[in-house]
């Protein structure tokens, strides 16, 4: 019997006459004392992560089953002594890891995924290249691979969007100021953003490891050490080493507040993670296309193989452009 069977087992056990409290007390120290068998049937106590996993899990199981008269006391499971344990590990393993190099060549050509190719469907139906633009989305925004599959925005400014979720910052501590300080222009991130959503909802893809393993192919080809989760040390760096962000002229573009850590702390595994190598400089095209004239939009139009009709108004040729 796996541990977290042993666990509902236990819970089902427990006395009805006992508090929330007194039940949360229980099954908690169950939890923390558990004992797992390892490959060569020996006993001892189970890893800090196991029991971390198994709080989660049974803390859905009780609110599945309705176990705690008031959910609150959920809380009472919490491990904070096995939390910070599992952290210290993490950071000890973190910084023992060397800085990943990238070439600003390869970060060219991760941006100018935004221009990949559309690919036909089996009907016939040209759609987006969905890892391309996803990698895109992530590397200009620094936010988690799950904060782009299910979320909408609004802009805040020029370049800054605020988010309806971030997937760090349910808890009580969450900036109420958590923003993402995007790369690129907010209009044309949130143009692709909505592509992006629209394939998903079209598609109804599962979200796991199928979209994980996409992600990093799409990267592998341009850079065997990138994943979709170095995507986000990817963009720390560019704002520390192309874009040159001053932390003390834009406190709220701090490496903790451009990731929405709740602490600096969580953020120091960051900075440094990605070192870009080569003539650093600024790749990203920040020509104003809303200053040109509708001839000069459809020749450019044309350059890039992007179809319009005659009668299309300004408007209508920039977000072909855009997106």
């Amino acid at each position: 019997m796996n541990t977290f069977n042993q666990t509902k087992l236990f819970i089902d056990k427990l006395p009805k006459r006992l508090t929330d409290k007194k039940k949360a007390s229980e099954i908690k120290n169950y939890i923390l004392n558990i004992e797992c068998i390892d490959k060569y049937g020996n006993v001892k106590p189970c890893k800090d992560a196991t029991k971390s996993v198994l709080i989660t899990k049974t803390k859905h199981y009780i609110r599945d089953n309705n176990i705690f008269k008031d959910m609150k006391n959920l809380d009472d499971l919490n491990a904070p002594e096995i939390y910070n344990k599992i952290f210290q590990t993490s950071n000890e393993k973190r910084a023992n890891k060397k800085p990943v190099d990238v070439d600003i060549a390869d970060v060219d050509k991760i941006f100018n995924l935004r221009n990949a190719k559309k690919i036909m469907n089996y009907k016939g139906v040209y759609e987006i290249d969905f890892y391309a633009i996803y990698c895109y989305l992530l590397a200009t925004s620094g936010m988690r691979t799950n904060e782009l599959w299910d979320n909408s925005f609004v802009i805040v400014d020029k370049q800054i969007i605020k988010p309806v979720r971030l997937s760090k910052t349910f808890n009580k501590d969450a900036p109420d100021d958590a923003v993402v300080n995007l790369i690129v222009d907010a209009k044309d991130w949130l143009c692709l953003f909505d592509e992006l959503q629209n394939y998903i909802k079209t598609h109804k893809p599962n979200y796991g490891s199928s979209v994980f393993s996409g992600i990093k192919r799409k990267l592998e080809k341009i850079n065997k050490n990138l994943s979709g989760h170095s995507l986000r040390k990817l963009y720390v760096a560019y704002h520390k080493q192309i874009l040159n962000t001053d932390t003390d002229k834009l406190p709220s573009v701090s490496t903790a507040r451009l990731l929405n850590h709740n602490g600096e702390n969580a953020s120091t595994y960051y900075t440094g993670a990605v070192n870009i190598t080569g003539e650093l400089k600024d790749v990203i095209d920040r020509t104003d296309y809303s200053k040109y004239t509708i001839a000069k939009l459809k020749d450019l139009l044309k350059s890039k193989n992007v179809s319009f009709t005659s009668k299309m108004k300004k408007d209508e040729l920039l977000k072909l452009l855009n997106c």
